[in-house]
């Protein structure tokens, strides 16, 4: 398809001159059979047979300022250089833009401004759009592997990006900054794109999170996890060709929205498989980047940079339903875009909102496992009481304790201490505004009658979630952990044993909160339900309160 067919006579006069050059086949040395035209707000790419060439409008945001010539050669070569960190056999040169006698014609690739030029272009391999990430996961057609792979390649270039810049960019006060700044910007969409409801809560949101958050975003920009990372990693960004894994189209317009943490970066990618519907996937996605990366960290701040990322692509969307010379068409399909994104970050908001979840049940019932997918999706802290008890006894988490059941590090003070001490780190992160998670047994009602006081006292929505497993599977677990290195729990079949016959039912709990499941299902089926509990107890003690 000719691109001159997708412009409008008013569409065509208002593009320079140069640009209409570049719509034609022979204005290229390869003489592609047909060029198609893709825009942005700030780009225009010209898809030219084996080879795509894309120009920069000259245009001023508050993000990017390309009015002057020189400044789109600066960003050019920008370009270049930053995406050859990531895809390298992609970006291949920046190209100038010359009128002769016979019209416009392309230069010789430069590396310094060309007095002639009338404008710039990058010149980049031609990639297969079916080969790209977004287009492999709407089709059903992407196996876990490959996401795992793609976060591999992911940790591999944050390990060896510059980190010179990191508290510059990566400090609390940075990041409140970009954030809050960002959410800012986003008011005047309130009647067009965003109700002003939604504004205020998001607004709440993102001040409340970055607060609560100050030391651990501090802590990070000062331990290297801050680093010159992508800032636009959506999965149309992703390409596959081939078996590999090209990325592209960094921020090279803005340095600020490009550094910072790496969080930041998995963020966006998590939020976008979210938005295309493929949760396992997002989720699969984190879970191999924190195991390769051993950012154990990472999963406390993913609710507020989701949230923030979607409302940065809700901000581009809402810029372009603004944009001049648009169709009414094309107005209304980037307000429905933009509300969408809306939509997606009040989600992450919401999810992380304050709350106690007390994940309990008997040894090997996998207790510990979905406290991680709980964690994955709400950001709260997890609270072990294997490791608090070690902590306590001061043992490594991964020194086994050789002690009969009640005894030693297990005897009742034992047990006592490890579980006040748990109540009092909970008590913390609820009075810090963030949310927290209690993994332990909890087989005794004093036990959770103490939580439930606390609860009380902090007005904090609860839920307990006690698992359950068929003792067969119960056996095999606990057999399979006795020889995996690394493992915390010292929990054998004597003690599981034991402890159902010690196991008090959950009947002074209200019902509303909890519930029991079967924790031999997918984790992530029960992460569903267990989100969809946390959810109504919220709401309904939101009434009630």
């Amino acid at each position: 398809m000719n691109a001159r067919a997708d412009f409008s006579p008013q569409r065509l006069r208002d593009i320079p001159a140069f640009a209409r050059a570049m719509m034609r086949p022979e204005f290229y040395p390869e003489r592609p059979a047909q060029v198609e035209v893709r825009e942005t707000h700030i780009s225009r790419v010209f898809i030219a047979g084996d080879f795509v060439y894309k120009t920069k409008k000259p245009v001023h945001f508050s993000f990017i300022d390309a009015a002057a010539l020189s400044r789109r050669f600066e960003l050019c070569r920008a370009e270049l250089i930053l995406n050859s960190r990531l895809a390298r056999r992609i970006y291949l040169a920046v190209v100038p833009i010359l009128h002769s006698p016979n019209g416009y014609v392309l230069g010789n690739p430069c590396e310094h401004p060309v007095a002639a030029a009338v404008e710039y272009a990058v010149k980049m391999r031609r990639l297969d759009d079916n080969a790209m990430l977004e287009r492999r996961v709407v089709s059903g057609k992407l196996e876990p592997s490959v996401i795992r792979a793609i976060a591999k390649r992911l940790a591999e270039f944050h390990t060896s990006a510059a980190r010179d810049k990191s508290w510059q960019y990566g400090s609390a006060s940075a990041v409140w900054r970009l954030i809050v700044g960002n959410l800012t910007e986003c008011e005047s969409f309130i009647g067009a794109t965003l109700e002003r409801g939604v504004f205020d809560e998001l607004d709440t949101f993102c001040r409340g999170a970055v607060t609560a958050h100050w030391e651990l975003i501090n802590a990070r920009a000062r331990a290297s996890r801050v680093c010159d990372g992508h800032g636009d990693l959506r999965a149309e960004h992703v390409s596959l060709e081939g078996g590999r894994i090209d990325v592209i189209d960094c921020v090279e317009f803005n340095e600020s929205l490009r550094y910072g943490d790496v969080a930041l970066d998995i963020a966006f990618l998590a939020m976008d498989l979210d938005r295309l519907g493929a949760r396992p996937l997002s989720r699969e996605f984190v879970r191999a980047y924190i195991d390769v990366s051993r950012d154990n960290e990472l999963a406390s701040l993913l609710p507020l940079y989701k949230c923030h990322r979607a409302i940065v692509r809700a901000k581009v969307a809402s810029i372009g339903a603004g944009a001049r010379g648009a169709s009414s068409e094309e107005i209304e399909k980037a307000r429905a875009k933009a509300r969408k994104f809306f939509a997606l970050a009040l989600e992450y908001a919401q999810s992380a909102a304050r709350a106690l979840v007390v994940i309990c049940g008997r040894s090997g019932t996998g207790k510990s496992t979905l406290a991680r997918v709980v964690r994955e999706r709400t950001g709260f802290v997890a609270i072990n009481s294997d490791r608090v008890r070690k902590h306590l006894a001061g043992l490594s988490p991964e020194t086994h304790a050789h002690e009969a059941y009640g005894r030693g590090i297990y005897s009742e003070s034992a047990t006592r201490a490890t579980y006040q001490t748990m109540l009092e780190e909970a008590e913390r992160e609820l009075n810090q505004s963030r949310g927290a998670i209690l993994d332990a047994t909890y087989k005794d009602r004093s036990e959770r009658r103490d939580v439930l006081e606390l609860a009380r006292r902090l007005a904090v929505p609860l839920l307990f979630v006690e698992c359950r497993a068929d003792e067969a599977e119960v056996l095999r677990r606990l057999r399979a952990r006795a020889s995996k290195p690394g493992e915390v729990s010292d929990a054998d079949a004597s003690i599981y044993h034991a402890q159902g016959a010690e196991f008090m039912p959950l009947s002074e709990i209200p019902e509303r909160n909890r519930i029991a499941i079967d924790s031999t299902r997918d984790p992530d089926v029960l992460g569903d339900e267990i989100h969809a509990a946390l959810a109504t107890v919220k709401v309904s003690e939101a009434r009630t309160g």
